[in-house]
């Protein structure tokens, strides 16, 4: 057991895949988005299929498959113009991963990327379709885009006196520090469960660690992108650091193996696949 010196929310992706992972938690999330009932979900392996596209990163938040659809979980603590490309990259590389694999999953799967958005209130939920502009027709429904403004709600819960629609607790919860955790957990059982998990999160040394250094390489790359992008060398910087990232995770799931921790756990914590840490041990 570590001594807490700051408490990381669920806004941090190591504390989301600790404590979201599980299907309770993100059934909970994603009913209040998709405005629906979820009776059965999937883990999927999160790897898309490399290609010649070049673009950053290939490999998913999280990936879950419900009876009806596909679903891409991505956490962005800002929605850049980048971010938004690389997005909408991942969902269209997602239909074509879902065509290919007719024989897996069955073609007539909704694609959907849900987007949860922190620093952001501007809106509570945007939804976005493939739209004709000139003969103003929706193309599609078969691939959609949720935009989820957490903060938004947040502002919401507050501004309301502390009450809040049933269901959007869920959402709510991600970004709350312990002491709010605690006042939620009073009103909503699911809140109560999440914040056991959010609090072991921050009591595990690999959690923390991999948060820290999580930041330190984000504080990184910002400031080299933007020294990289005045000399005309943003892209082989940003590749570096990329690679630097991808180590760190190897060198948590590393030391996970030495401690004989189970596969799954450190696939949550270390963001890698269970292929990919079994490949470590030799």
């Amino acid at each position: 057991m570590i001594k807490i010196t700051k408490f990381y929310t669920a806004k941090h992706e190591p504390v989301f895949m600790y404590a979201a992972v599980k299907k309770e938690f993100l059934i909970a999330i994603l009913e209040p988005i998709l405005d629906k009932k979820i009776v059965e979900l999937e883990i999927l392996n999160p790897n898309l299929i490399q290609d010649h596209y070049k673009i950053r990163g290939q490999r998913l938040d999280l990936l879950v498959k419900t009876k009806d659809e596909i679903i891409n979980v991505e956490l962005n603590t800002n929605y850049s113009e980048e971010v938004m490309i690389r997005n909408l990259h991942y969902i269209f590389k997602l239909a074509s991963e879902n065509t290919e694999r007719g024989n897996k999953y069955k073609v007539g799967y909704s694609i959907i990327q849900v987007n949860l958005n922190f620093y952001n209130s501007k809106y509570e939920k945007n939804i976005y379709t493939l739209y004709d502009k000139i003969n103003k027709i929706e193309l599609t429904d078969y691939i959609k885009i949720y935009n989820v403004g957490i903060d938004k709600y947040i502002k919401n819960y507050y501004n309301n006196g502390k009450k809040f629609t049933k269901g959007e607790e869920a959402l709510i919860m991600l970004d709350m520090g312990k002491q709010e955790l605690e006042e939620l957990s009073e009103k909503s059982e699911i809140v109560n469960n999440f914040k056991e998990e959010v609090i072991k999160a921050n009591n595990d040394e690999f959690v923390v660690e991999w948060i820290s250094r999580e930041e330190e390489q984000r504080q990184y790359e910002e400031v080299m992108y933007e020294k990289g992008h005045n000399q005309g060398l943003s892209e082989g910087i940003i590749q570096g650091v990329t690679q630097g990232i991808e180590q760190t995770k190897i060198d948590v799931a590393k030391k996970m193996l030495e401690l004989k921790m189970d596969l799954e756990t450190i696939s949550k914590i270390a963001g890698l696949s269970k292929e990919e840490i079994e490949s470590l041990r030799n």
